[in-house]
This record gives structure tokens, sequence and C-alpha cells, in this order.
């Protein structure tokens, strides 16, 4: 029951999160400061265990509480499912495409940029990391936080868009005060202002177009990672 609950919280959670610019100030990069910045860390994020599959139009959510429970449950099977079906090919379509994507595009832009590990802590199922520990030589670093990974649809007939949203915070030398942060997203586009949006270039007709090939539904989230990589770099412009 308890799982349940959280499931129909997600969408309440998504609208939370992308309903104003974000949960943090957003924080513009300043020119100046990059100029003597050559080498960049891009931490890498834990893969999410279990991919977001949300419909804000499922027929259940008009019926109250009861009907609550009966969109937390189509949806908890949904992502299980979904979710055990993509990692039965060995894919991790964000932690590591999101990553080496920012890095490339860095890279492009004359910096020295590489994928590190973070010391990233899980809490409630949830993943947090301590800015001040982490243990880099590199100039500045690069956190990446996705906030949404998975299959948005905004209405019951409505396609499921692959979607990849996150936080990314530039940290300086003492890896405390934050030079840049910004809010970017890939695939459904939210309502409020403030975050980079990127069209999505693949949608799906319903939940079985989702599961009927794994390992391409996968790859729709590497391709927004990659839509994602371009804004940030955009933003990192000297």
């Amino acid at each position: 029951m308890i799982q349940r609950l959280r499931c129909f919280l997600v969408i309440a959670t998504i609208a939370m999160i992308t309903g104003c610019v974000g949960p943090v100030p957003k924080i513009d990069s300043s020119p100046s400061a990059l100029t003597n910045v050559k080498t960049i860390a891009v931490i890498r994020s834990p893969e999410p265990k279990i991919y977001t599959v949300a419909n804000f139009g499922h027929p259940g959510m008009a019926f109250g509480l009861v009907g609550g429970l009966v969109v937390a449950a189509d949806q908890n099977s949904k992502q299980n499912r979904l979710t055990e079906a993509i990692k039965e090919k060995n894919t991790e379509p964000t932690s590591g495409s999101l990553a080496e994507s920012i890095a490339n595009q860095l890279t492009r832009r004359g910096f020295e940029a590489s994928v590190e590990e973070g010391p990233w802590e899980e809490s409630d199922g949830k993943f947090k990391l301590d800015f001040e520990k982490i243990t880099s030589t590199a100039d500045v670093v690069l956190v990446v936080a996705p906030t949404i990974v998975g299959f948005i649809a905004t209405g019951a007939l409505s396609d499921y868009v692959p979607t990849l949203a996150a936080i990314v915070t530039l940290l300086g030398k003492d890896r405390k005060e934050p030079i840049y942060r910004g809010f970017h997203v890939a695939g459904w586009k939210p309502k409020a202002d403030g975050w980079r949006h990127s069209s999505p270039t693949v949608t799906f007709s319903n939940f079985d177009a989702l599961m009927s090939d794994p390992a391409k539904t996968a790859v729709t989230l590497s391709d927004a990672a990659s839509r994602i990589a371009v804004t940030v770099a955009e933003d990192l412009k000297r």
C-alpha cells in the first residue's frame, strides 16, 4: 500500500518540480568566472532504480482516493515492468550517456572535460551528494542530478514522451558555492519558465509501444540526454 501511495504521488511531485523554475534558484554562468577554467569533471549520477511512467490524464484520476489507488497500482505495475525490461538489456541510458554527452560537448568548446564518479549516498530510495565530499582535482566540477527519467503522457489518449529533466550545478575550487545552476529538460515541456527545453524526436503511442522493444525505448532516453548536453554546454560558453 505504501509503495502504491508513493507512486500516486509521482505525478504530483513532477508537477511540483516543474511547476516553478526549480526547488533552488537558477544561477546564470558568468563568462569571466570560466575564463581561467581548463579542466571540468562531470560527476556521473546513479542510474535511477525505477523509470517513470506517468499519465496525467489517467481515467482513475477523476475518482478521488479510490481512483488514485487504481492509478498508483497501474503506474507501479507499468514502471516495474518497463524498468525490468530495460535493465534486462544491461543498458544504462542516463547515468552513462548523460555524463559522457555533457563531457563531449564541453570538450568541443575548449574545456578538458572528463567523467568522474561521485560520493552519492542513497537515502529512502533517493540519491544525494554532499558537494564538499567530492575529491576531484579538476578546476571545477559539474554535478548533474536528474529529477525525471522516463516517459510522460499528458492525457488519456496522448503519446508517451521520453523525458529527462535535470538540475545541473557547477562548483568552483572550494566545492561549496555554485557558480552556475541550470534546469534542463528534454521531451515533455513544463509550463513554467526557467527550464531550457529540447523537443522530443520520437514518441510512443501507448504503453505497449514502450514495451515492444525495450532496447530501442532506452535509446530514446539516451537521445534526450544528448539534447540536454547541448543546452548545458551552451549555458557554459566562454
